[in-house]
């Protein structure tokens, strides 16, 4: 069972995540993202895509939301990058697609992180503190 981690700042306290910094998700008929939560991940995608599916399939509509923040506004959103090497459950799943574009939902700023791309940066919020991620005890 993995552990649950919390990413904040050594300084001020502001947090960015709590969790493993992202989930898995599955794309529904409509296109809507339906989290998988851990352990029952198969499941989910089983009830949304059915029985009997094929690896195709499932490559095709699973993926991996990681837990993002805008460096401009502090927005938080989730979003599947593809290309944040730095979160090793992305690869554990398997989601190796990229289908979000690395943009701020909220003011459109390119200057988005994923939480693994914040650990040992400056904080966003004081800007005086480190990002580091701490152990909560807890796992699922």
């Amino acid at each position: 069972m993995p552990p649950i981690w919390l990413y904040k700042c050594s300084k001020c306290g502001f947090h960015i995540s709590i969790g493993w910094g992202g989930t898995m998700y599955v794309e529904d008929d409509n296109g809507n993202r339906i989290e998988c939560m851990h352990p029952g991940e198969m499941s989910t995608v089983v009830k949304v895509l059915g029985k009997n599916l094929s690896m195709e399939l499932i490559r095709k509509r699973t993926g991996f939301n990681s837990d993002c923040i805008c460096l401009d506004c502090l927005n938080f959103f989730k979003a599947d990058f593809g290309d944040e090497i730095a979160n090793p459950w992305r690869f554990y799943y398997g989601a190796t697609n990229k289908k979000d574009k690395r943009e701020c939902p909220g003011c459109k700023s390119q200057n988005v992180k994923t939480v693994f791309e914040m650990i040992g940066q400056i904080c966003p919020k004081c800007k005086d503190g480190v990002i580091k991620i701490f152990e909560t005890g807890l796992i699922t």
